[in-house]
């Protein structure tokens, strides 16, 4: 049997534009997991931060959320984008100054897995810090000029801490 020489053409100028467009959208689909997004909108809905519109895509190149209102005022959430081939995101940093921010220390910041700092200086945070952030690798922890009332003996237990 033979085969036409332009059917053949055909097929392999599709897998080239299969595989060329498979590297671009790979490139550019750095994701934030499903689980890490709700518990973001879960963190700012306790804490009342208006500021973040968390979905899927924030954290595409290594930054989202990210906000500078004045000086000493800003939302700034930085994301490890290195996982399964660059496709996926993790959120490693969250700094949250002088936003006015209110309620308490949510617990979820401690199922964010790969969160290395919290900075939740001069807000209107109340209550205990959770024993939840002694999952984390925390090496910053910042929550000056807050309504913090009391700090567990756990959280003297994470062994990455260098600030608090």
């Amino acid at each position: 049997m033979v085969v036409p020489l332009g059917s053949v053409f055909r097929v392999v100028v599709c897998v080239v534009l299969v595989v060329v467009c498979s590297a671009v959208f790979k490139c550019d689909a750095q994701l934030l997991p499903p689980e890490e997004v709700d518990l973001l909108n879960t963190i700012a809905k306790k804490m009342q931060n208006v500021y973040w519109n968390v979905g899927e895509t924030s954290c595409k190149g290594g930054q989202g959320l990210n906000l500078s209102l004045a000086l000493g005022i800003m939302s700034n959430v930085t994301c490890n984008c290195s996982f399964n081939n660059g496709t996926i995101c993790h959120v490693t940093n969250i700094q949250l100054r002088g936003l006015n921010l209110t309620g308490s220390f949510p617990d979820e910041f401690g199922s964010l897995t790969y969160l290395t700092e919290i900075d939740l200086f001069h807000n209107y945070i109340s209550g205990s810090l959770p024993t939840s952030l002694t999952q984390i690798p925390l090496t910053i922890l910042s929550a000056i000029g807050n309504r913090i009332s009391g700090i567990p003996k756990e959280i003297g237990n994470i062994s990455t801490l260098e600030e608090l």
